[in-house]
């Protein structure tokens, strides 16, 4: 027999310009950052940005990008995961007993990209071009961060019961959102920002 529950979402904890931070009592981060492509489960999704040079491209991500779902502030990336669980089990004697947990991971993440037909200067592409990457890399920690502890949903799960697996499986998701949030903390010394060229003499 097979239980299903609706998966739980979670956005990824969103700040302007962020880059992630592990704390000396979080996993490390991968010395080398891996892409979302190489991430299961995410959607990407792009928006255009428009601008003839970079306080341009400022203004617009400012009134265009996506939202903060809290603060409704403007964001140059976001993204959101969750979490969806079902178990088989078998009854004998009246006794439940769960046989086998599955967990499925889902993550969107919304990026800017240079709006197509727009004529810049190849200092200001390479800026944004670096500018977009570090964004991405964010992005990737945070879902991957999220992705790659589904184990610790699926064991808490199979050390539940029959009638308590949802509960362990939200309490699960919800440390894990919480751990998260915990690892991923601002430094405003290291977070990406979008420079002007620099001017030559």
């Amino acid at each position: 027999m097979l239980f299903l529950t609706p998966p739980l979402s979670m956005d990824a904890p969103p700040a302007r310009y962020e880059v992630p931070q592990a704390p000396s009592t979080a996993s490390p981060l991968p010395a080398v950052p891996r892409k979302l492509s190489a991430i299961p489960g995410v959607a990407v999704t792009y928006y255009d940005a428009v601008g003839k040079n970079i306080r341009e491209l400022h203004d617009w991500l400012d009134k265009h990008g996506p939202r903060d779902p809290q603060t409704h502030k403007a964001l140059p990336a976001k993204s959101s995961w969750s979490i969806g669980s079902s178990v088989k089990f078998t009854k004998t004697g009246g006794q439940c007993t769960l046989t086998g947990a599955t967990v499925k991971f889902a993550a969107t993440a919304q990026l800017p990209r240079l709006a197509p037909g727009q004529k810049l200067a190849p200092e200001i592409i390479g800026r944004w071009n670096a500018y977009v990457a570090a964004l991405e890399d964010r992005q990737a920690a945070l879902l991957g961060f999220a992705y790659d502890r589904l184990g610790e949903v699926r064991t808490a799960i199979m050390h539940s019961s029959c009638g308590t697996w949802q509960k362990a499986a939200a309490a699960a998701i919800d440390r894990l959102s919480k751990q998260q949030a915990q690892s991923f903390q601002a430094d405003p010394k290291t977070q990406p920002k979008l420079l002007e060229p620099e001017s030559t003499p």
